[in-house]
């Protein structure tokens, strides 16, 4: 669905796919297709070059939506298959961490119940690298920002966009970009340890872009 490129493998996706980088497009496949397959749940915001080649994209959860918690995004995004591609070890941290370790620390990172349900969530913020630091991210936030602002229901939620990046080289864009960084955190594996930085930007509505 989307480019390899995409993806470069750190210590982070290396420990949610039991140290078998293989399965990384596989994993990121089953977190698009949940957020787009299934109607209501995600926003995917593009760019494209002059020839309509994909050259960046951002992907976020709606307000009051948690990937991958119902039986149809699980369905769509084929997580059965995912998680019998893991090792042992590999299903065991995935579980402990994607469904209790991760939903703590972004709670307590924002100080908000249900972090990820309750804000704007951003899944994937990505540009080819050919296109990188011409403003690409930029746009496509601004894009997601305006969306936010004509949605009420997401207003009624405080209109927050947040995320988690887990590459030190994120940090100075997203603080760039207008977020606020909230917390930093070590999260160990048996592969390697990684890191993870927390990050929101408070929405007003009618913000100009």
């Amino acid at each position: 669905m989307i480019d390899n490129l995409y993806f470069l493998p750190g210590p982070a996706a290396a420990a949610l796919v039991g140290g078998d980088l293989s399965l990384v497009p596989s994993l990121a496949s089953m977190i698009i297709r949940a957020l787009l397959l299934v109607p209501g749940v995600g926003d995917m915001f593009t760019a494209r070059d002059s020839e309509g080649a994909l050259v960046g994209f951002t992907l976020f959860s709606l307000p009051g939506q948690l990937v991958l918690s119902t039986p149809e995004q699980q369905n769509v995004g084929r997580m059965s298959e995912f998680m019998e591609r893991l090792s042992p070890d590999g299903r065991k941290y995935y579980a402990e961490v994607m469904a209790k370790g991760m939903p703590k620390a972004n709670d307590e990172a924002f100080g908000i119940q249900d972090a990820e349900r309750n804000t704007y969530w951003c899944h994937f913020a990505m540009v080819h690298k050919d296109y990188q630091g011409k403003g690409i991210v930029k746009a496509l936030f601004n894009l997601a920002t305006t969306e936010l602002t004509h949605d009420s229901k997401a207003a009624k939620r405080n209109a927050k966009i947040a995320l988690t990046t887990t590459s030190a080289r994120n940090v100075p864009i997203y603080e760039k970009l207008g977020f606020t960084l909230y917390g930093h955190k070590v999260m160990p594996s048996p592969w390697a340890d990684w890191q993870v930085w927390f990050f929101a930007k408070e929405v007003q509505l009618g913000e100009a872009q």
